[in-house]
């Protein structure tokens, strides 16, 4: 378990690597790029699994580097808004479409079937871990959920 996770985490792909762009700022662009067009910074550290004091670090570096913009919440001045850039967008994409082409060459050796058996793995993987945390279920399927899963 521990070699998978440590060959599957996000702080070991090349394209972030090339990009100089850090785990945090990877969690931070990938949970804008996955979220509503803007977000709370209170929201976003959920989102991102980030402190508070982290996030705001990793936000302004991302901010001089525009790829996302921070702005006041118009229903409450103290609050923080923050959003991708075009930048941002254009950044977080590659790193996506970069790892897919990476991780494309693992999936040619999988067959249709075994493809989707292993993505009702990883849910059921998913789902038990969050249980055990008392977390909730998240309701939205994993992209490529099998047939089986969407209907039960």
């Amino acid at each position: 378990m521990h070699g998978i996770s440590r060959l599957v985490n996000p702080q070991h792909l090349p394209v972030l690597k090339e990009r100089n762009i850090s785990l945090s700022q990877f969690l931070v662009l990938d949970a804008l790029a996955s979220s509503a067009s803007t977000v709370r910074m209170s929201q976003l550290a959920s989102l991102s699994g980030l402190q508070p004091n982290e996030l705001t670090r990793v936000v302004k570096a991302l901010e001089q580097r525009r790829w996302l913009r921070r702005s006041t919440d118009s229903e409450d001045s103290r609050a923080k808004q923050v959003r991708l850039t075009s930048a941002g967008t254009r950044t977080i994409r590659v790193v996506y479409e970069k790892a897919t082409v990476e991780l494309s060459t693992v999936w040619d050796d999988f067959t249709h079937e075994e493809w989707h058996r292993f993505i009702d793995y990883l849910n059921r993987f998913e789902q038990g871990v969050r249980r055990t945390r008392g977390e909730h279920d998240d309701p939205t399927p994993a992209p490529g959920a099998s047939a089986r899963e969407e209907t039960s």
